[in-house]
């Protein structure tokens, strides 16, 4: 609005400015620590001003403001919108040529001032930003749980400076909950779905439109078991052999988590090509040959073939148990049964072929005969319930009674009843070197 009045033979210019733009020689209204600012969007009024929000916590009053003039001394009003009456109020004034004001409550202030003969006014609102989130965890059970953000704030509005209608600002919450700075979630109230089975904590950020931030966390106390095991053996790797043989003695490390040590359930299933046999009949029977109720059992596999394993792990809570089951990644397999003895060996003592040795693999029992040239027995070993260790003990070091055999060619006798229940049967000569 401008408007032209004669005093003493001059003509005076007078321009009054409703804006909160800085113009051209410098006069301004501004906030130089705004967290944000957007402009009004009044639903009557004409006109547009700033929103200068600031982020602190709750009942701060943290808003600042600074007028500028073009650099000369003036006297800046300012004055501050009464909601009550829906007019502007005096507040205070300041002269020089900027004024700052801060420690500002919520509302809209006015400052006036005139420079170089032309009348300036402006407009901002302050408000002053907060939140406050609790994060809470409910509907806990053994698949999954909730998480739940409740968040207060500030309450962001203005009023419509013609109606002195009040207007609300959406704060545009935004979440983010985080669990070992892994992201979980951007949703105020999540679900999450196979709970860890660990005391676990979970952190939540939210984020108004003005760039106000706050965290807090909550912590999730397990109610699930995590299901693992891996097993070892004591028995000698042989390098030209992929699998071990039998029997097996297998001791399981039970691996789990959070799980309670009176309930855990192995379940060791019957040899994968017997299963793959009933099934193909189509005779349904059991797949486990046997089920064990100890932390961390052992158990001897007799005879040849895949065994797969199953544990399960449970943990009792109030109103739930919750179950998990692990599946080894790979069968225990076990090695057919074999017969190898060697053509020639040296019992001379050096420490290099000194003994006549059969070679087994998996082996219920053995029966391994030396003869000389006219018949008569050199050496003998029987068992039945054989294992790997007995290999030593059936090998002929080459005596006889005592004394060392004489060199020459001997022939031997092998009946064995392999594990894979095979029978093997071996004859031969072997020559005995000095």
């Amino acid at each position: 609005m401008k408007y032209y009045s004669g005093v003493i033979g001059k003509l005076i210019l007078f321009v009054i400015v409703l804006s909160s733009v800085q113009f051209v020689d410098g006069q301004s209204l501004t906030s130089t620590t705004a967290s944000f600012s957007e402009q009004t969007s009044y639903p009557v009024f004409a006109g547009k001003d700033f929103i200068y929000y600031f982020c602190g916590s709750s009942g701060h009053q943290s808003g600042s403001l600074y007028a500028a003039s073009s650099g000369q001394q003036v006297t800046f009003t300012w004055d501050k919108f009464t909601s009550m009456s829906g007019a502007f109020s005096y507040y205070s004034n300041e002269t020089g040529a900027t004024s700052r004001l801060s420690g500002l409550s919520d509302g809209c202030y006015r400052v006036s001032f005139r420079d170089n003969g032309v009348d300036y006014q402006f407009r901002a609102w302050i408000m002053n930003g907060w939140i406050t989130p609790v994060a809470t965890i409910t509907d806990s059970n053994c698949q999954s749980f909730s998480l739940h953000g409740i968040v207060t704030g500030a309450d962001y509005s203005y009023s419509d400076l013609a109606t002195n209608q009040p207007v609300s600002v959406n704060p545009g919450y935004k979440y983010i909950w985080e669990s070992n700075t892994i992201l979980m979630a951007t949703i105020q109230n999540p679900v999450i779905n196979r709970p860890p089975s660990i005391n676990t904590n979970y952190q939540l950020q939210v984020t108004d439109r003005a760039g106000c931030t706050e965290s807090t966390q909550v912590s999730y106390e397990s109610i699930v078991p995590k299901a693992q095991f891996s097993w070892k053996t004591d028995q000698p790797s042989e390098a030209q052999f992929t699998n071990y043989q039998a029997p097996l003695p297998v001791q399981f490390v039970n691996e789990s988590v959070n799980g309670d040590v009176d309930k855990y359930e192995w379940m060791l299933f019957k040899e994968k090509s017997a299963l793959e046999k009933e099934g193909t009949s189509g005779v349904i029977k059991d797949s486990i040959m046997e089920t064990i109720y100890l932390e961390n059992p052992a158990y001897t596999y007799n005879y040849t073939g895949s065994y797969m394993v199953k544990l399960i792990a449970a943990k009792q809570s109030t109103g739930f148990t919750c179950r998990d089951t692990f599946y080894l990644k790979n069968y225990i397999v076990i090695d057919t049964s074999l017969v190898k003895v060697a053509p020639a060996f040296t019992p001379n003592g050096d420490g290099i072929n000194d003994m006549l040795i059969i070679r087994t693999r998996s082996l219920q029992s053995l029966d391994f005969q030396v003869f000389n040239r006219w018949g008569r027995i050199v050496h003998r070993f029987r068992k039945n319930g054989y294992t790997p260790g007995d290999s030593e003990l059936a090998a002929w070091d080459g005596k006889i009674n005592g004394k060392l055999a004489s060199p020459g060619v001997y022939f031997y006798v092998v009946d064995a009843q392999g594990r894979d229940g095979k029978r093997r049967r071996k004859k031969g000569y072997v020559e005995l070197i000095w």
